[in-house]
């Protein structure tokens, strides 16, 4: 297990898969519960993700043990950024080849400022010796990867799935990904308040 005592005096620990994010509010987690659920029933198989584990991705780090220089970034990122709405769009599905689709939700609301943060998070982060994004950032919270769905299904998905649940975003976090009993689990190591 890590412990995180002080950020400002730790620089360096183990390795470590990291990602940063917005993590989401209980009741958001729980429309998209909702909506997973819905998505499960006329699906033929897949893997979903844990109610616990939804979040909106920021930047996937990978495996690196500098939580420090991570902080920071984050701290230079929300810099001059207010708190901000965001809110669930459509359901949709990205077909993966053979390996079925990844289900996810759109994230609509006060764009321009997660991109204003998005993109000051991806230079802080370079600066500091990260390396950038390679796919243009769309915000999304993923329900379900290798789902299997053919094109009908996923077309009445699209259009009767109905979302309801917002959030203020005030803080980014990161996020250490780690497998516990065959599970993925998410464990928070820093916030940063916007």
């Amino acid at each position: 297990k890590y412990v995180i005592i002080k950020l400002k005096n730790m620089r360096r620990i183990c390795i470590m898969r990291l990602f940063i994010a917005i993590d989401l509010p209980r009741s958001f987690k729980a429309e998209l519960a909702r909506i997973q659920k819905e998505v499960k029933g006329i699906s033929c198989g897949g893997r979903f993700v844990p109610q616990d584990n939804f979040h909106i991705t920021l930047h996937f780090i990978g495996e690196s043990d500098d939580i420090a220089d991570a902080a920071e970034a984050m701290r230079e990122a929300v810099r001059g950024i207010r708190p901000f709405t965001l809110h669930l769009g459509k359901y949709t599905s990205l077909e993966k080849g053979s390996h079925g689709r990844t289900a996810v939700m759109e994230v609509l609301g006060d764009l321009g400022e997660l991109t204003a943060m998005h993109e000051s998070l991806e230079s802080a982060l370079y600066d500091r010796g990260f390396s950038r994004e390679r796919k243009k950032f769309v915000p999304h919270i993923t329900l379900g990867r290798s789902v299997e769905q053919d094109d009908l299904t996923a077309m009445e998905l699209k259009n009767s799935i109905r979302a309801n649940a917002s959030l203020t975003v005030q803080a980014i976090t990161l996020f250490e990904s780690r497998r516990e009993k065959g599970e993925m689990v998410y464990i928070p190591l820093h916030r940063e308040k916007i």
